[in-house]
């Protein structure tokens, strides 16, 4: 008995790039926007200043941001007034602890940032703190 073998055809085996390039695109795309986001803190865009001593990270605690046009956050939530400030304060207060994070841009003056610092002391907080970013070592 005679076994024929198949004509192997000769065609060329490839691998489609197409696909592989398209997924590697797309994850560049992914991660220059979500590093554009990250240079943004609390959502706010402020300047921070600059400072030589290390900060301590601290979580779950009451962000103000003030921006150098002097537009003051709570959180995320913009407050026209500074009555709604203390209200508004006084309740986070209650909920998340005493501790208020100023986060102040660096062209704000010094005058503002301490009305900023004497409201949230009415609205009960109990300790205060202002961020900055470290200064980068040559």
């Amino acid at each position: 008995m005679k076994f024929h073998r198949p004509k192997s055809r000769s065609e060329e085996v490839f691998i489609n790039l197409t696909p592989l390039i398209d997924v590697v695109f797309l994850l560049l795309i992914f991660f220059m926007v979500s590093t554009t986001f990250a240079a943004i803190r609390y959502g706010i865009k402020v300047e921070l200043p600059k400072t030589t001593i290390p900060q301590e990270r601290v979580e779950e605690n009451i962000v103000i941001s003030v921006t150098k046009d002097n537009h003051i956050y709570v959180g995320k939530t913009w407050i026209r007034d500074e009555k709604n400030l203390i209200s508004i304060l006084t309740k986070e207060v209650r909920e998340k602890g005493g501790l208020v994070v100023i986060n102040a841009d660096k062209e704000v003056k010094h005058g503002r940032v301490v009305e900023v610092m004497d409201l949230a002391k009415r609205a009960g907080a109990v300790h205060l703190g202002i961020l900055t970013i470290p200064e980068k070592k040559d």
